[in-house]
This record gives C-alpha cells, sequence and structure tokens, in this order.
C-alpha cells in the first residue's frame, strides 16, 4: 500500500506544532551547549536571572516566532493557491532556519 506525500490540515498542523518546538527546543539547547557563555550576553537589569528558565522559555519563543512565520507564509501559499502541502516541507524549513540561527549565534561566539 502507497502512503500519500500530502497530509491533511488536521494531522498536519499538529504535527507542526509539536515539530517545531522540538526543534527551537533543541536549537536553543544547542547554542547553550557548543557556545558556553553566549546567552550571558544578554542584558537584563538583574543579572543573577541570566542562568533561569524564563530566559531559557524566551529564547525558545523567539525561535518558535521565527518558525511559525515561515510556517504562516507556507499555509497561506498552500490555501490562496489550492495546493497542498508535502508532509516534509516544514520539517526542512523549520530544520533549516534553525541551522541559519545557530550560524548566526556561532558567528557572533567566535568574533568575540
Amino acid at each position: 500500500m502507497k502512503t500519500s506525500q500530502y497530509l491533511p490540515w488536521r494531522y498536519m498542523i499538529p504535527r507542526d506544532i509539536v515539530l517545531s518546538t522540538v526543534i527551537a527546543f533543541v536549537e536553543v539547547l544547542a547554542e547553550r551547549i557548543f557556545l558556553p557563555g553566549l546567552h550571558r550576553r544578554i542584558v537584563l537589569d538583574d543579572m543573577s536571572r541570566i542562568d533561569d528558565l524564563s530566559v531559557l522559555g524566551g529564547q525558545i519563543l523567539a525561535v518558535l516566532v521565527l518558525i511559525w512565520t515561515f510556517y504562516f507564509g507556507l499555509y497561506t501559499i498552500s490555501f490562496f493557491t489550492t495546493r497542498p502541502i508535502k508532509a516534509n516541507a516544514t520539517a526542512i524549513v523549520g530544520v533549516g532556519l534553525a541551522l541559519v540561527v545557530f550560524v548566526g549565534s556561532a558567528a557572533t561566539w567566535f568574533a568575540r
């Protein structure tokens, strides 16, 4: 039995929510592991809070907003052209954006 290369939206959207959350979490965690001290360059009023979970959550939300901006673009194009999105398209875009953010962070880390 051959499966379709397109998923219905009722399966695609929850999958993309979970997938984008995992991608954002892994990207921020990779920054913390491979680029130590980079997150300490954030300027806060209270520097004792720099290692709190709220700062980590804020960084994850920032990457999620970036990823979902592109996902909404893909969904909008799919809706107006009445062409379905392939199942791997959003995953490829999400991983690509996470790589771009990580490379930008690495460039910042090496430049200091």
